[in-house]
C-alpha cells in the first residue's frame, strides 16, 4: 500500500512538472543572412533539427509521465548525419551513420519516423546515401553492407540493389527520375555505378585517375532537372558534371584555400535555377556556383553556433528553396532558405 501511494505521489509530481513544461515558449532563432550587407541577402538561416521536438512534435502527457517515472523510451536524436534527401511532399530523409538509421522529418505535417529494419534479424549498419524516386520510394546505401536498400511508403524494405561484386564501397546516391536511373557512387572503386530503379546494372562511369571523367575517392552525387549528373570528386578537389548518357561535360573547383577552390568537397546539390551547392567539409562552408561554374557566394563557417558547421557532409535543396545541410560533428541538420527575388508588378 505504501509503495502504491509513493508511486502515485511521484506520478502527480511528474504530471505537474511536465504540464508546466508543455507551456514553454516557442524557441527563437537568430537572424543570419548571407551575403553580409551592403549586398542583398540571398540565403537565410532558418532552423536546427536534431530530434522530433525540433519540428514541433511532443509525446502525449501520459507518455511523458511514464517515461519520467520508469525511464522507458529514449528520445531519438541525430548522432552523425551524412546523406540528405527531400521527397516530393517536402519530407526530409537524413542518413545517420552514428545511430544506424534513416530519420524522416516532415515539418509541414508534424511527423517523424525512423527506418532501419532490413529483415526480421538484420538492420542497417552504416547508412550513407539517400535518394527518393518519383513514386516516393526511398533508396538507402549502406557502406558496410555495400548494398542499396529500397523502402516503400510503409517503411518496409522491398528490394536490394547492388549485391553484385562490382562495387567496393558504395556511398552517395542520386536518382534521375525522368530516365528512371539510379547512380551509386563507389568511393573505393573510384567510379559511379548505374542501375535501373529495379536494380538492373546498366554500366559504370569513370575509373581512377586525374583526367576529365576520372575519379579519386568520389563521395556524393546529384542530378539536375535535365538529367545532368554532378559528382563530388573529393580527392581530385572538384565537382564533375556528366551528361545523362554518362559523358564528361564540365568541372568546377580545384585544390586550394581560396573561395572557389576546395579542400574536401562532399555533399553536392542543384536548385531549380541550376545553381550548384557544394559542401566543403574541411572549410566548414557551403559554396554556391552558377551553372557556368562561377562562384556566387558561400555560407557557413567553423563553429557550433546556428549557421556554423563542424565537418558538414550531405546537402539537399528542395523545390521551395529550402536548403538542408548535414552538420555531421555538431550532430544536427541545419535548415536554410534561398531568398529568391520576387517578380515586380
Amino acid at each position: 500500500m505504501r509503495n502504491q501511494r509513493l508511486k502515485y505521489a511521484v506520478f502527480l509530481v511528474a504530471f505537474m512538472l511536465l504540464s508546466a513544461c508543455a507551456t514553454a515558449p516557442v524557441k527563437e532563432h537568430p537572424t543570419i543572412l548571407w551575403p553580409k550587407p551592403p549586398d542583398a541577402p540571398k540565403i537565410s538561416f532558418v532552423d536546427v533539427w536534431s530530434k522530433p521536438e525540433d519540428i514541433g512534435l511532443k509525446p502525449t502527457w501520459f507518455k511523458r509521465v511514464v517515461q519520467f517515472i520508469f525511464g522507458k523510451g529514449k528520445i531519438p536524436y541525430i548522432i552523425r548525419p551524412s546523406g540528405v534527401a527531400v521527397d516530393f511532399e517536402g519530407g526530409v530523409y537524413v542518413a545517420d551513420t552514428g545511430l544506424q538509421v534513416v530519420h524522416y522529418f516532415d515539418v509541414n505535417n508534424k511527423k517523424y519516423h525512423q527506418l532501419y529494419q532490413i529483415t526480421q534479424t538484420e538492420r542497417l549498419q552504416n547508412p550513407i546515401g539517400v535518394a527518393v524516386d518519383a513514386a516516393g520510394l526511398l533508396y538507402v546505401s549502406d557502406t558496410d553492407l555495400n548494398r542499396i536498400f529500397v523502402f516503400n511508403r510503409d517503411k518496409k524494405m522491398i528490394r536490394v540493389i547492388g549485391n553484385d561484386e562490382r562495387a567496393k564501397r558504395i556511398s552517395g546516391l542520386a536518382i534521375d527520375a525522368a530516365r528512371e536511373k539510379l547512380y551509386a557512387v563507389d568511393t573505393m572503386g573510384h567510379q559511379v555505378l548505374v542501375y535501373s530503379l529495379e536494380g538492373e546494372a546498366q554500366g559504370t562511369i569513370g575509373k581512377r585517375g586525374i583526367a576529365e571523367g576520372a575519379f579519386n575517392f568520389p563521395t556524393y552525387a546529384t542530378v539536375d532537372m535535365d538529367g545532368a549528373l554532378y559528382v563530388s570528386d573529393s580527392l581530385n578537389f572538384r565537382v564533375q558534371v556528366f551528361t545523362p548518357e554518362g559523358q564528361f561535360k564540365s568541372q568546377l573547383g580545384s585544390l586550394g584555400s581560396q573561395l572557389g577552390q576546395f579542400s574536401r568537397p562532399k555533399g553536392v546539390a542543384v536548385d531549380r535555377d541550376k545553381n550548384i551547392y557544394v559542401v566543403d567539409t574541411l572549410f566548414d562552408t557551403v559554396q554556391v556556383f552558377n551553372s557556368s561554374g562561377e562562384l556566387l557566394l558561400n555560407f557557413g563557417k567553423s563553429g557550433k553556433d546556428p549557421g556554423a558547421f563542424w565537418l558538414p557532409a550531405g546537402i539537399a535543396v528542395a523545390q521551395g528553396g529550402q536548403i538542408y545541410v548535414a552538420d555531421a560533428y555538431n550532430k544536427r541538420l541545419q535548415v536554410f532558405q534561398l531568398l529568391r527575388e520576387r517578380p515586380s508588378g
